[in-house]
């Protein structure tokens, strides 16, 4: 079972369309974040935890000032509202699968059924 393919699918399409933004705009900046999006999907990708706990966290910056630009009036920031929705979900989820597995192995443990 591949876990967090979903986030990491979506980090990269993120950092795509940044990079889409940096080419249109002639923007160094968006070029940093797209760099930073595709950066993020790939250590999503192989579950490394601090790309994990980064990519959560920026998720959500991102989520909270979108919903903010889609208040405003933006409707293309609904796109981006949605990416970093199912990011943020797909990596809760996966957080939640692994403290259930870790607390099945320290149950095992303590029972004395762990061998190796």
């Amino acid at each position: 079972m591949r876990r967090l393919r979903v986030a990491s699918s979506l980090l990269f399409l993120s950092g795509f369309l940044l990079l889409y933004y940096a080419y249109y705009l002639s923007s160094p900046v968006y070029l940093i974040f797209a760099l930073f999006n595709m950066g993020l999907a790939y250590g999503v990708a192989l579950e490394k935890k601090t790309a994990i706990k980064v990519a959560l966290v920026y998720a959500g910056v991102t989520f909270f000032f979108s919903l903010l630009f889609l208040i405003a009036g933006n409707p293309m920031a609904l796109v981006e509202v949605a990416i970093s929705f199912f990011i943020i979900h797909d990596i809760l989820s996966y957080v939640k699968a692994v403290v259930k597995e870790e607390e099945a192995l320290e149950k095992d443990v303590g029972n004395g059924e762990y061998e190796g």
